[in-house]
């Protein structure tokens, strides 16, 4: 399907109302997840394996996938897919420890007192990584490399198993070239419960990350507080503000791109009708019966764009005007940006270095693109000292006294006795 509208003929509510309507993905918490939920959580082990049977039709004797499968699984992928492979850990490796290297610590210093703030990384991390559709091993990389990189000292993958029982091999293979060998044959909302509760098996994680569908977000959803999660994603999507100096086939395939995901969206807004009837044309010659949402929104100039692109909050906003970095630089709230001709989603998506687990559907209002920062948590350390006391003491009492806290009070004011 492909929507249309002409800012000349549209009203700014009209728009926003179509925005909120394609943003607005309902995660609601179903009877069905919370009984998948409390059954792991009773039952462990055997729960997990009773929904593999049920749910990914597979009869498994055991959870944890053995180091003789993951070996085997290298055989049943494509050497060249292994040297890509290889390029894409190399440049996603070096831009998490870029990002790593500038999360310091650092110490705040004043009279008689310093407040010293430390990053430290979770225990443990346990990463989801759906297979069923299709197995998404580039988000092996995406979260397992931030993870590693953080310090974390214990990093698990969760993964559905296919009918036969096993793990796709193209995930098992990402994961052990990038070090993880811990990995569990489980799907679906089971998985995020058996991360946040631990079971017979499957250690009890600190934080979990990765996207999934709708049941396992849901869980992610529900057991927030019981385990630490990274976002809730949705289905994926893209923005892109282009105009006249667009070439219509790069905007062609980078909103068919996104739109061939499971309930994926693509948004165009452009200044130029010439570019939204070719890009028209061309999305429903190269699409087929493909089923795809895809909404064009012809614009009276690129401030609008900008301030509709801001109201979207999209997952990937990609900028192809003149000027670009200009366009970017008017965004507030977007998962990633991509400016120019030659910078397409799939390439970051895949290759460029920067992490693809993103927020969907207006969520980048908020939420950030997954990062080093997921994995760590950071302390402060107050070392006072009897002058910083005696400097800071009597306003600090001032300040408990107000608000009641006697006991407050007092505890500093021992401190200041002669």
């Amino acid at each position: 399907m492909i929507k249309k509208f002409i800012y000349s003929k549209t009203t700014q509510k009209e728009i926003d109302a179509y925005i909120d309507k394609i943003n607005n993905i309902e995660l609601k918490v179903t009877p069905k997840i919370i009984s998948i939920i409390n059954k792991v959580k009773n039952q462990g082990d055997a729960a997990l394996l009773e929904y593999a049977k049920v749910y990914d039709k597979a009869n498994l004797k055991s959870l944890k996938v053995p180091a003789e499968a993951i070996k085997k699984a290298y055989k049943s992928v494509d050497k060249t897919v292994l040297l890509a492979m290889k390029k894409a850990i190399e440049n996603i490796k070096a831009f998490h420890k870029m990002q790593k290297a500038n999360i310091n610590g650092y110490v705040y210093q004043n009279k008689g007192y310093k407040i010293t703030q430390k990053y430290i990384p979770v225990d443990i991390a346990g990463l989801y990584i759906p297979g069923g559709q299709a197995p998404l091993f580039s988000t092996v990389f995406m979260a397992g490399l931030p993870a590693k990189i953080a310090g974390v000292k214990r990093v698990v993958l969760l993964s559905p198993p296919r009918h036969n029982g096993e793990v796709a091999p193209h995930i098992l293979a990402a994961a052990d070239m990038i070090g993880i060998t811990e990995i569990y044959r489980v799907g679906g909302a089971q998985a995020i419960a058996a991360l946040a509760f631990g079971t017979q098996t499957i250690p009890k994680a600190d934080k979990v990350a990765g996207p999934g569908n709708i049941y396992s977000t849901m869980a992610k959803k529900y057991l927030f507080g019981t385990v630490g999660v990274d976002a809730l994603n949705g289905p994926s999507e893209v923005t892109l503000i282009a105009d006249e100096t667009a070439n219509p086939k790069y905007i062609i395939y980078d909103l068919l791109a996104q739109a061939e995901h499971i309930n994926g969206h693509a948004l165009l807004l452009t200044t130029s009708q010439t570019l939204a009837t070719a890009v028209e044309k061309g999305i429903k010659a190269a699409a087929g019966n493909m089923k795809i949402q895809v909404t064009i929104v012809i614009v009276k100039d690129l401030n609008t764009a900008v301030k509709i692109a801001n109201k979207k909050a999209p997952e990937h906003l990609v900028i192809i005007t003149e000027a670009a970095e200009t366009v970017a630089a008017a965004i507030t709230n977007a998962g990633a940006i991509f400016t120019g001709n030659y910078s397409p989603v799939a390439f970051g998506d895949y290759m460029a270095g920067a992490n693809h687990i993103l927020p969907t559907n207006g969520t980048a209002r908020f939420f950030s693109g997954l990062s080093v920062l997921d994995f760590l948590k950071h302390t402060h350390i107050v070392e006072g000292t009897k002058i910083g006391i005696e400097a800071f003491g009597p306003d600090t009492e001032v300040l408990a006294n107000a608000e009641g806290m006697k006991f407050h009070a007092e505890s500093v004011r021992v401190r200041r006795k002669k």
